[in-house]
């Protein structure tokens, strides 16, 4: 087995519980490596600190399994996923979608398995992940129960890491169909798991979507940044008077009507295909206004080097939102980048209000659902946060 030895004193982020190893902490490799196989990494005087996958490519090369002397094996990988599975059922989910698997925050770095009804779908985000990707999936079936396994490609991960890795049926009793419907609580969606966005739709906000929902009795809505309808069709089956929905690409803003229909809800909501930005301005220019905003968009960056250019986007779009709400309105605004901390996202909002001129109160502030644990000693498992505001003039 290989032994991976960093620099002095490049151990103190894994002694305090961190798992990643940078390429600038380590004084070098002893012994030839596999992907498949894991590295035992020692600091430099000797000690041992734990096992993981090596890869000399990214800037990441080495995430721990385990800081342990033992195997990284199917003993090991069987004992992280069947703790996994427990903390879900732990949970006391109503629906039957969710995330089984979240990489770091479940031990298992750089692996992702989430569930839509009987089918799960699987994410390798690592060189040495992708190449255990067959025996995960089947140890994932045994422990879950589940009928098949999907494997979904994420092209960034694969660029990073030097794997070419397609999606396709992974294991199980694979069917042709890609398309899965799912209940969530009161809503029922159907997530293309070939082409939605990230394993086919935004499990991250199941919780967050209940609890906004729940606000949006009597009252009109304006789901920005829609995407196929699920904060929508939770404001339409909570009683909302009407919803105005945007979403840019067609074949998407197709899904998010058809999820209205589904849920009882098409005669009450309108959809606007356009830009969020160019709409949002629209909007605030032609004084509509609304009683419920959410604000739900994608990443606006990946990189450190980004954050100030996705700051100007958001502030952007919470300023127009904020001047879209009526006296005593709310405002429902996420951030899913973990490089921009909730402080951060709390101080753009606090500038947004000042430069629209409302006084804003906080109501309530959000997490991502709790099947996305977040480790308290890896920061970067908490990216998702929101913040519910409310309009007192």
């Amino acid at each position: 087995m290989a032994r991976l030895v960093l620099r002095p004193r490049r151990e103190a982020r894994l002694r305090a519980g961190h798992v990643w190893i940078y390429r600038s902490d380590v004084a070098g490799l002893d012994g030839s490596w596999r992907p498949d196989e894991a590295v035992t990494v020692y600091d430099a005087a000797g000690h041992l600190l734990g096992r993981g996958f090596y890869n000399p490519r990214p800037q990441i090369v080495c995430r721990l399994l385990t800081r342990l002397d033992e195997p990284v094996d199917a003993v090991l990988f069987r004992r992280r996923l069947e703790a996994a599975w427990r903390f879900r059922h732990s949970l006391g989910s109503d629906g039957d979608a969710g995330r089984v698997v979240f990489s770091e925050g479940d031990g298992l770095p750089g692996l992702i398995v989430d569930r839509y009804a009987d089918v799960l779908v699987l994410q390798a985000l690592t060189l040495g992940i992708h190449h255990h990707a067959p025996a995960l999936a089947a140890l994932a079936l045994d422990v879950t129960g589940a009928r098949a396994v999907y494997r979904r490609a994420d092209p960034v991960a694969a660029t990073i890491e030097g794997f070419a890795e397609a999606s396709g049926w992974l294991a199980g009793e694979a069917g042709t169909a890609v398309e899965v419907e799912i209940r969530e609580g009161p809503c029922r969606f159907r997530v293309d798991l070939a082409t939605g966005h990230k394993t086919g739709f935004y499990l991250d906000q199941r919780e967050n979507r209940a609890a906004v929902g729940a606000l949006a009795a009597g009252r009109a809505v304006l789901d920005a940044f829609c995407y196929t309808g699920a904060f929508a069709c939770w404001a339409l089956r909570a009683g909302a008077t009407r919803v105005v929905g945007v979403e840019a690409s067609a074949d998407i803003a197709a899904r998010a009507r058809a999820h209205a229909e589904a849920n009882g809800g098409a005669d009450r909501f309108t959809l606007i295909e356009g830009n969020a930005f160019d709409v949002l301005r629209d909007l605030a220019r032609d004084a509509a206004r609304f009683d419920l905003v959410v604000l739900d968009p994608p990443s606006f960056t990946r990189r450190k080097t980004a954050v100030e250019a996705a700051l100007r986007g958001y502030k952007e779009i919470n300023l127009r939102a904020l001047a879209c709400l009526r006296p005593g309105g709310l405002l429902a605004t996420f951030s899913c980048s973990h490089h921009v901390s909730p402080g951060l996202f709390e101080e753009v909002c606090r500038a947004a209000a000042g430069d629209v001129g409302r006084t804003v109160r906080l109501r309530a502030t959000c997490l991502q659902a709790r099947d996305h644990p977040i480790a308290l000693t890896v920061p970067e498992t908490r990216y998702l946060k929101g913040l519910v505001l409310e309009a007192v003039d």
